[in-house]
């Protein structure tokens, strides 16, 4: 039988116990082992740069150094071979020790037999091996056999140092594919995993042999480009990728169209670090995708980069907000266009700066959006309202409470049941509460999300559409989603600058649609008397907008309700 053959390093100061070594060794059944002798920690550390062993066999005393040291060393230097440590001394807890430090095993040397020692060098390689593998698993995405963020992050940080050393540059791009969801959507998810493997094969086979390519999620990927020289050797290489992506492709008999947009940071000029370039990367594609660019990538710029620094004090404003209640809601009313008269209100969030400043909703809600608190926010504004709500409740005051849910929130596991018990807890009236979703969210959310609001309007909790006329109306889709109200957009109502309704045939479509429908109707954006008058006339008879309240502190408006009508001139 053949014997697999070895090569093993032994650093041992005392030369007789590596002849002893060397001995038993040479018995071993099943290995031919090729012996490298050192006998101090500093030939050790020099063997180990210049030469690759497939296991190290180490006295734990090394003549003033220890084993302790020895994986210090290798550690730093990046050498993962395994390690078998051996003694004379029997220390109990030396055991543990040298096993947290990463020793294969630990053999104490009057223990030594060449069948023990044979069997715990052969058990090292193997986990090792073993451990390599699962680790090189790990850091692989399944789907397109590309690294994944964790393997990109260790090579962009590599990199980065060996640039910072060079002082070279380099660039991190974020891809991804246009309109990718339509393609799941239409054609099933296993047409779409096909193609995010062509794609990722495309980008491999385009990037230089110094460049990087990992897929870290849906249809994103990033790629490393290393060395790059200036903006026109960017330009080349990121069109060249982006032309060979956008080839017309043909999977599984079906005739794709691809397209794609990428965003680019550079090192130095924008950032030091992985995330930071990651991140500005990122900022730079979005931004790419929403102007619709037609070179199809964008290189970050001192614009994003201004609104980065804002976002940034944001982000970190946003979480120092909600620990310090820094935010506060505004009530806009919403009146019956026959008489003026408050039936309910519409409960709209305001961030009180320590200054003293109010920020407006679009300062900082895509911000929280983005950075995943806009489900905490969500949850505040529903406490405060009904916390509201039930005070006005109990002055006597006989209103409905509108409060904006966002489609992350709506997706948040458990949302209806949160919702039933903010009701229960403030012993809210079946009818009293609305929450106002854009029709977007009832074509995109998902059968889960449709559940939670059918078993919300359960607990007496009305649903509107919010915005509605902008989206994707359907009278189909109308009739099955569960709704109750029907806010027609203000673009449709006070758009222009004359007294009279911007689009007054949509206006009316809108109402014939919802008395069809048997739903609830609010008109936004009124601004004039003549406007209302035509709504009126129309058949809508609710309006919400600057004719009748800018959104107040909840003082005014408590002032305002307990008049039971607003002073306004027709």
């Amino acid at each position: 039988m053949d014997k697999t053959s070895l090569s093993v390093l032994v650093i041992e100061d005392d030369y007789e116990d590596y002849i002893l070594l060397r001995t038993y060794l040479a018995h071993a059944a099943r290995t031919q082992f090729e012996l490298t002798h050192v006998e101090h920690f500093d030939g050790a550390a020099k063997i180990l740069v210049e030469k690759q062993f497939d296991a190290i066999l180490c006295d734990y005393f090394l003549d003033g150094h220890t084993a302790t040291d020895l994986f210090k060393h290798v550690k730093l230097i990046g050498v993962e071979t395994p390690i078998v440590v051996l003694t004379g001394v029997a220390e109990s807890e030396l055991d543990d020790v040298l096993m947290q430090l990463g020793a294969s095993d630990f053999i104490p040397k009057d223990e030594l037999t060449t069948a023990l020692l044979e069997r715990s060098i052969r058990h090292a390689i193997e986990r090792k091996r073993a451990e390599q593998q699962i680790s090189q698993l790990i850091k692989r995405d399944p789907l397109t056999g590309l690294g994944n963020r964790l393997i990109f992050e260790e090579h962009a940080e590599l990199a980065i140092a060996r640039a910072k050393r060079n002082k070279t540059h380099l660039a991190i791009a974020f891809l991804d594919l246009d309109r990718f969801k339509n393609v799941n959507d239409t054609l099933g998810h296993h047409v779409g995993d096909l193609l995010l493997t062509l794609v990722g094969k495309r980008i491999q086979d385009t990037i230089r042999g110094s460049d990087f390519v990992a897929r870290v999620g849906g249809d994103e990927f990033t790629l490393l480009l290393d060395e790059v020289q200036d903006l026109d050797s960017l330009n080349g290489i990121a069109n060249k990728v982006l032309a060979q992506v956008s080839r017309h492709a043909v999977i599984d008999c079906k005739h794709l169209e691809v397209s794609a947009s990428m965003g680019i940071a550079l090192y130095p000029e924008q950032g030091s670090t992985v995330s930071e370039l990651m991140r500005k990367a990122d900022m730079a594609l979005y931004e790419c995708k929403k102007q619709e660019s037609m070179r199809h990538y964008m290189v970050f710029s001192d614009s994003l980069q201004a609104r980065l620094h804002k976002e940034t004090r944001v982000e970190n404003g946003l979480h120092r907000a909600l620990l310090n209640d820094e935010f506060e809601l505004h009530y806009q009313p919403i009146v019956s266009l026959d008489d003026y008269s408050i039936h309910g209100v519409e409960a709209l969030i305001r961030w009180r700066l320590p200054d003293g400043n109010l920020l407006m909703p679009d300062d900082f809600i895509e911000e929280a959006n983005r950075v995943g608190l806009i489900g905490d926010l969500g949850l505040w504004v529903l406490e405060s309202a009904c916390k509201q709500l039930r005070q006005w409740l109990d002055h006597g005051i006989q209103l409905s409470m509108s409060i904006n849910v966002s489609p992350r929130h709506l997706r948040q596991a458990g949302f209806e049941e949160i919702v039933k018990e903010v009701v229960q807890k403030y012993q809210i009236p079946a009818g009293c509460l609305m929450l106002e979703l854009t029709e977007e969210v009832f074509v995109d959310s998902g059968i889960a999300s449709l559940y939670a609001l059918t078993e919300i309007r359960k607990a007496g909790v009305g649903i509107a559409i919010d915005d509605f006329g902008t989206g994707y109306s359907s009278m189909r889709y109308l009739k099955s989603l569960p709704i109750d109200r029907i806010k027609i957009d203000r673009c449709f109502v006070s758009a222009h600058s004359d007294d009279s309704l911007s689009d007054p045939m949509i206006t009316q479509a809108i109402v014939f649609l919802a008395e069809g429908l048997g739903l609830d109707l609010v008109a936004e954006g009124v601004e004039t008397s003549s406007q209302a008058l035509e709504l009126a006339k129309q058949g809508c008879h609710k309006g919400q907008g600057y004719l009748f309240s800018k959104p107040q502190p909840q003082d005014v408006i408590f002032e305002m309700l307990k008049q039971k009508k607003l002073l306004v001139t027709r």
